[in-house]
């Protein structure tokens, strides 16, 4: 493949891609069976499980693709998109173009047009090997005793989730049977929750003891939705915020750094992100912008079903006709059995969470709900500003609690009105979560400062001790409060209190990333060129003190 595509590629999948999942070794067991469910960082292989893929490295396989000849590039890419699409404003050949080359890059792992397996990718023989050995091995330890990841359901992230559900059935019903247990529980995070509820909808929760859900995305994974359905933006201030998120996460914030992400809020507070990206979208918006996004979710990963299940309910139509056309368009009826799995999912799965959800409780499942915030979300939203674990809003991972902004808190009339309802409790001490709106507000636990795929073990022992207890734990049977403050450099979690739970790696001041006034605007200008100077003072005496 070509460098030129590659280039192009690597910038739009920069900020797509799922975090790969980290997780800590928890230290609660249960005497009930337990299968650990992830999301999708379970491992895929393909030429012949001599080669593995996960979704972090899908610029891997763009960047290692072969270099080709560059005025090939420039023919197959290039040529129709000046001759035909800028000068005749006839784009249909550099979509063709676009999506021929992406496919070609992507044909290891893409699915066919019904969102079928149609080569040699999947889950490798030693996983399905493990699958069979759990449905007939009681892996209890010396105490009968069963640790989080004792029985690890492997599946096909890509496919049907309501497909998903039969397998895990059969792994569920196995596991019962090897065991001598009449129910088991559930620790499940992420894309894998949309299997689970699938489950649910289907076999109902006669088997289950407890399930532990962790950064849901069966409401839907904003960044995701948002961008295939066309509603995305870029804004400079969010991306310099997630820059600090990584690099201090890893302990790599460098001076370098500090200066790269002040010049971009440098260019942002004073208005050139936004004139250009304005620019492009008011003029390109309908014909490049359009044919990219479409070619690339073609052509990857949106023909995956599993990834279909995280657009939200009010994206939905916007992403089939963002994507494949409005009806009657010839990708309609190409991609027409993709079409009908993921719309089946729309329907009786994605549009029925709450529904599937309160069955959990009714039929006297324990329930233990994590969700995550405190991170800056992927950089593709219009607006940086919505409070999350850098994928999924907390008002979607935590099914619905009342949220401010990353600028801002809950009014102080709200909270007093709550506080007069005795809802006071289920206020974060940081003052920008109301936990009473969820849908299970005592059974629902927020980390703050916890990246979406990354798994503390505090949050695993909480799920481990709630979902094989002997009744239904709430907020109030843990030390723990409902809020949790998470110190990443120390991996160390700590009570929420009003003295530490400002822990936000960046500040975010919307007079400074979103002035309207001309006093705001002066104000933003100066503050950023300030930051700016300044930041590139430190880089210069940096540079001399090393050639010193």
């Amino acid at each position: 493949m070509k460098k030129i595509i590659s280039v192009l590629l690597s910038v739009i999948m920069i900020f797509t891609l799922v975090m790969p999942a980290f997780a800590t070794r928890a230290t609660v067991k249960s005497s009930t069976p337990v299968i650990y469910i992830s999301g999708d960082s379970n491992e895929l292989y393909y030429d012949n499980e001599t080669k593995s893929f996960r979704i972090e490295q899908m610029l891997d396989i763009i960047t290692d693709s072969e270099d080709g000849n560059i005025k090939e590039a420039v023919l197959n890419i290039l040529y129709p998109f000046l001759v035909k699409g800028v000068l005749n404003d006839d784009w249909d050949d550099y979509y063709d173009a676009f999506y021929k080359e992406l496919s070609d890059v992507f044909e290891p792992i893409r699915l066919d047009e019904n969102g079928e397996v149609h080569n040699d990718c999947g889950i490798p023989s030693w996983d399905k090997a493990d699958n069979e050995n759990a449905m007939r091995t009681d892996r209890a330890d010396a105490n009968g005793k069963y640790a989080e990841d004792t029985y690890n359901f492997h599946y096909d992230w890509r496919l049907d989730p309501i497909f998903l559900a039969d397998q895990l059935n059969e792994y569920i019903e196995g596991i019962k049977q090897a065991t001598g247990k009449d129910k088991v529980c559930i620790s499940v995070r992420c894309l894998g929750c949309n299997v689970v509820l699938s489950y649910i909808n289907k076999y109902g929760t006669d088997s289950l003891k407890g399930i532990g859900i962790d950064v849901s995305t069966s409401m839907g994974a904003d960044f995701l939705s948002k961008m295939i359905s066309g509603k995305f933006g870029i804004d400079g201030n969010s991306i310099s915020r997630l820059i600090v998120d990584l690099a201090k996460r890893d302990n790599k914030y460098t001076d370098i750094l500090q200066f790269a992400t002040d010049s971009i809020n440098l260019l942002s507070n004073t208005g050139v992100i936004g004139t250009l990206t304005d620019f492009a979208r008011e003029e390109l918006y309908s014909k490049i912008e359009y044919g990219i996004i479409s070619a690339l979710a073609r052509s990857a990963f949106l023909t995956f079903p599993g990834y279909w299940a995280l657009v939200t309910v009010e994206d939905f139509e916007s992403a089939l006709n963002y994507v494949f056309g409005f009806e009657g368009d010839e990708k309609r009826e190409t991609y027409k059995g993709l079409i009908e799995k993921i719309t089946v999912y729309n329907e009786t799965v994605k549009k029925n969470v709450i529904p599937i959800m309160k069955q959990i409780k009714e039929n006297g499942v324990n329930l233990c709900v994590v969700s995550k915030y405190g991170i800056q979300m992927v950089p593709v939203l219009s607006d940086g500003s919505t409070l999350g674990d850098e994928y999924v809003s907390a008002y979607r991972s935590s099914f619905g609690a009342t949220t401010s902004t990353i600028y801002d808190t809950l009014s102080d009339e709200y909270i007093a009105a709550q506080t007069e309802k005795g809802l006071g409790r289920y206020i974060s001490p940081d003052k920008k979560i109301d936990a009473s709106t969820c849908l299970f507000p005592d059974c629902t636990w927020f980390f703050k400062g916890v990246p979406h795929g990354f798994y503390s073990a505090e949050e695993t022992n909480l799920i481990m001790s709630v979902v094989d207890a002997d009744r239904q734990l709430t907020i109030d049977d843990f030390d723990w409060t409902q809020f949790i403050t998470y110190d990443f450099a120390s991996r160390t979690a700590y009570p929420m209190t009003e003295e530490n739970c400002n822990n936000e790696q960046w500040e975010a001041d919307e007079k400074i990333d979103h002035p309207k006034t001309h006093d705001e605007k002066l104000n933003s200008f100066l503050t950023s060129l300030f930051k700016w100077l300044k930041s590139m003072f430190k880089v210069f005496i940096s540079l001399f003190k090393k050639d010193a």
